[in-house]
């Protein structure tokens, strides 16, 4: 059995899809909701004798949608490329890397101003994005691009957030440092799109999306080697520090000390209001203070078992898409239902056996602001009466 839908790989605008072998690989995202500057990747085969290929050449890779439409899964440029002599001649391996890797390389040389998480992350954007004449390939009577396309795509970044964060005024500073302290601060996801840009969740968008947008992944199409749950003592803190701009603030749970011993743990914020601050700290403290069990392996779901219209709500996934896996074994839930977020995924793209591995985070752990107050009375009368405190966040 082959996959029908069409793969296209493009190296600086050149199709090279006839000579792609094997398999593309794609990594994007994180694997679970704390980290904030892990950059995709792609990598390709290729079969030819000199590819025109040179560091820094855009890569796009897309896959066609049941209407034959091509759906962008990956875009980057190249960071490195090597070649194997076989008997069948060369080998070229090309290994691409997403705008997070860009922006690493960038130095922010002038004060960011204390704004909002959201806002300060567009800007450290626009610093580590934005096209430079220097590094813009051909020669300058040849170039076409307007100034609006010298500018970095801004669109996915929740504008302006939260929390107010303190000026970024040390600088030259490293962008990619900056924006994953700005998007922890501000208690959100920093991540990767599949064109090419950097998008920010801020801390009120996973709480806000709709059960209707939630993508429902049947167990038929699920392999049975994702459900690896996994309980690591390193995840469990209950003695917290937490530095802000204005200074520090502590907070413990008594209650989880009884049960599991002292775990102390200190964070770095940019924070400037004390009381935010201590919101940060208490939400923190929530999900930290009891052991949580989450699916290390990621889930693994064979691409030829998914119906038309599933894959193509799969190619359109990025960071932060909400997800319900059923069939789960009820050793993990004993409702046989797991219902999270997604922090990171791989494809696998073959015509024989595409696969993709998204890791997703347990559903409390992003929407953790929760209170029994803010349900309001008509949903409790449906809530079962064993309900526990621990419990009610993923519950609802």
């Amino acid at each position: 059995m082959t996959w029908g839908r069409g793969i296209t790989v493009s190296i600086a605008g050149t199709d090279y899809t006839d000579d792609a072998i094997d398999s593309v690989e794609i990594n994007m995202g994180a694997r679970s909701p704390w980290e904030n500057n892990v950059a995709g990747t792609c990598r390709v085969f290729l079969i030819t004798e000199d590819p025109d290929v040179a560091l820094g050449d855009e890569v796009i890779i897309t896959v066609d949608d049941q209407t034959t439409t091509p759906v962008t899964l990956f875009t980057g440029i190249v960071s490195v490329y090597s070649a194997s002599i076989y008997e069948f001649g060369p080998l070229w391996t090309i290994a691409a890397n997403g705008p997070l890797t860009r922006s690493g390389r960038r130095e922010a040389t002038a004060t960011i101003a204390a704004s909002k998480e959201g806002t300060q992350i567009a800007a450290l954007a626009r610093v580590g994005l934005a096209s430079q004449w220097q590094g813009t390939p051909g020669t300058w009577s040849a170039q076409t691009r307007t100034w609006a396309q010298f500018d970095a795509d801004l669109t996915d970044i929740d504008t302006p957030g939260v929390y107010e964060l303190a000026a970024i005024d040390r600088v030259p500073t490293n962008v990619l440092r900056e924006l994953a302290t700005s998007a922890f601060s501000g208690s959100g996801w920093l991540y990767e799109t599949r064109n090419g840009s950097i998008g920010y969740a801020d801390s009120t968008r996973r709480e806000n999306t709709p059960a209707a947008e939630y993508l429902t992944l049947p167990g038929s199409v699920v392999g049975r080697g994702s459900f690896q749950p996994t309980t690591d003592e390193g995840n469990l803190a209950n003695a917290l520090e937490i530095a802000y701009d204005g200074g520090n603030i502590e907070i413990n749970s008594t209650v989880s000390m009884g049960l599991y011993g002292r775990w102390d743990r200190q964070y770095q914020t940019t924070l400037v209001d004390q009381d935010e601050a201590v919101a940060f700290a208490a939400r923190r403290l929530e999900i930290e203070s009891a052991p949580r069990t989450n699916l290390e392996a990621g889930v693994i779901i064979d691409i030829l078992n998914a119906s038309d219209n599933l894959t193509d709500q799969l190619l359109e996934v990025e960071r932060n898409y909400g997800v319900i896996v059923e069939s789960v074994p009820t050793y993990i839930r004993t409702s046989g239902v797991f219902r999270g977020f997604v922090e990171g995924y791989t494809w696998i793209l073959n015509p024989t056996r595409p696969t993709l591995n998204l890791f997703v985070s347990d559903y409390s752990l992003s929407n953790f602001g929760l209170r029994w107050a803010a349900a309001g009375p008509t949903r409790w009368n449906q809530v079962g009466a064993s309900l526990t405190w621990q419990d009610a966040t993923e519950d609802l």
